[in-house]
């Protein structure tokens, strides 16, 4: 791997959703006859030069426009002379059909590639499955707690805001287990009296009971129910303190997320992506070239942009890594400046020599839609690099260390 080597950032597309290791297939992917080699997506209004190639209309004009000359073999061209509009390969691409992701959710329309993002956008079948909401109680209901919620997100807000009211709860439950306690320590009950009176034993001075023992009998069968309760009361406190157990254990989960959670939102655009599992996740990128790796959502500042970062197997070339970095929907949208506007720099950091720690930095483009205001949770199109990294320099030069990757993302707004 050359750090030194030059590469060019490009809009790249990415499938719905954000997972771990993304099991979706690049549904809206064009093959290469269809491809722009400028922006990598599907053709429109497709032209042909006269050295062969094929663009979209509006990319070409504006790179001849810079340079005077095809992106491919560097041939000089005219606009009036060399360009001519390629009708055949309009009329294939029209004549396609796809379905749409949410078909699953029932939507049964069948769109032209160029028109599937508009679509998707737009689907009434694009929105969260409420079929099954029901009232999911609070972890702490044991002990008092009575409210309930119509999802996790809402419990987990629940457990990191209303922590000193949960230990209020668990403070008071531990004392009435303990007076109750000493109420049953200080009060001898039926069973016990029932036993006593059966059997007394001889006094100091050696005298013998008034009552000699007559019915055995009655006494083992005091005894036995005498330790049938004994048995209750200990199954009993053993699962009061089993739930305690399980509460204080979910508390602390969520303290664990909650500081997670804080150091996403106050990273400043600066993020360590430590990529644990390296071997068995490349494993299952080199089995299905579709499946990707995402790091977790992080912030530009508390209230600001958020990002993800998206690892993959090149689909252009499966010998190299890919590297994009995808913004994601937050509840301040409607207060930042669109498109997003700011450079981003990558760093794979090389574990074993600091020295050949692969660094690159990019601007953004205000014209690509990577950059717009997000409509989905994340946005379909990432800008980066797509052929980042030899997967052979990756595994073999340092780079993974105890089967962990290591990349350091910074984005910064201008």
């Amino acid at each position: 791997m050359d750090p030194n080597k030059t590469k060019s950032a490009s809009e790249g597309i990415a499938p719905m959703g954000i997972t771990a290791l993304n099991e979706t297939v690049l549904s809206n992917q064009p093959e290469s006859r269809y491809e722009c080699p400028v922006c990598l997506n599907w053709l429109r209004d497709p032209v042909i030069t006269t050295c062969g190639h094929k663009f979209c209309k509006s990319c070409i004009t504006s790179w001849l426009r810079n340079s005077g000359h095809c992106p491919i073999d560097n041939i000089n061209l005219s606009m009036k002379v060399d360009i001519f509009p390629d009708n055949y390969t309009k009329r294939e691409i029209q004549e396609q059909r796809m379905s749409c992701p949410f078909a699953a959710k029932g939507c049964t329309m069948k769109v032209t590639p160029l028109d599937l993002d508009a679509h998707i956008a737009a689907c009434a079948h694009n929105q969260p499955d409420t079929s099954a909401a029901r009232a999911l109680p609070c972890a702490f209901r044991a002990v008092g707690c009575t409210d309930t919620f119509l999802s996790q997100d809402d419990i987990n807000n629940h457990l990191q805001n209303d922590l000193q009211k949960h230990m209020s709860f668990l403070m008071n439950a531990y004392s009435e287990i303990k007076i109750n306690n000493d109420i049953s320590n200080a009060n001898i009950d039926t069973k016990e009296q029932e036993a006593m009176n059966l059997w007394e034993a001889p006094d100091k001075e050696g005298a013998q009971p008034a009552a000699p023992l007559t019915n055995t009998t009655t006494l083992i069968r005091a005894l036995y129910e005498r330790v049938v309760v004994l048995e209750q009361r200990n199954r009993e406190q053993d699962i009061v303190l089993a739930n305690l157990t399980k509460q204080l254990s979910a508390l602390a989960v969520a303290k664990v997320k909650q500081n997670s959670d804080m150091l996403l939102r106050y990273c400043a655009g600066n993020y360590v992506w430590r990529v644990d599992n390296f071997q068995q996740r490349l494993d299952a990128m080199l089995k299905d070239n579709y499946k990707m790796l995402y790091s977790p959502g992080f912030y530009t500042s508390p209230n600001g942009y958020r990002f993800c970062v998206r690892l993959n197997i090149s689909p252009q070339n499966p010998l190299f890594f890919a590297l994009h970095v995808h913004l994601m929907k937050t509840e301040n949208d409607d207060c930042l400046e669109w498109p997003f506007n700011g450079r981003i720099s990558f760093a794979m950091i090389n574990q074993v020599d600091g020295e050949r720690t692969q660094r690159d930095t990019m601007m953004s483009n205000s014209s690509l839609v990577a950059f717009r205001k997000p409509s989905a949770e994340i946005c379909l199109r990432g800008f980066g690099y797509t052929e980042y990294a030899l997967l052979s320099d990756v595994l073999r030069n340092g780079f993974v260390k105890n089967d962990v990757l290591v990349i350091k993302v910074t984005i910064k707004c201008v």
